[in-house]
């Protein structure tokens, strides 16, 4: 039998993790390729999104952009502290229509290209 958590609970952890995130200054969204090539970071909102049940979504209005520092396909991303302490790992990246965590305007990056984050959620589990 799965374990199945109460709705204010996970309202709750996400509401740490937006904690976490936003802990010192404003946090980082950072995308990798698969063979973990770092291609861009954004610096996040502070706070850097608002929960509701069981989703966060992230504060991307307007679009945050920024210049990739390398070339490749993003594939994956993480969110980490402004010090760079990893808070959410694993999370997907792609365009508007495939439902991934996180919406950019490209998976396909050259360096110096203008990379747009467009929207991020993340959605807990119910168990």
């Amino acid at each position: 039998m799965a374990v199945i958590y109460a709705a204010a609970v996970r309202t709750a952890r996400l509401q740490a993790v937006v904690d976490a995130i936003d802990a010192g200054t404003a946090g980082k969204l950072k995308l990798y390729t698969a063979g973990d090539t770092l291609l861009a970071t954004f610096t996040l909102a502070d706070p850097c999104g608002v929960v509701a049940g069981d989703i966060l979504t992230f504060d991307c209005d307007p679009d945050i952009t920024v210049a990739a520092g390398d070339t490749g396909t993003v594939t994956k991303a993480t969110i980490t502290t402004s010090a760079d302490a990893v808070i959410v790992s694993g999370l997907t990246v792609g365009l508007v229509g495939a439902s991934p965590n996180i919406v950019v305007d490209s998976t396909s990056i050259t360096a110096g290209q203008t990379v747009s984050f467009n929207t991020g959620t993340i959605t807990h589990p119910s168990s």
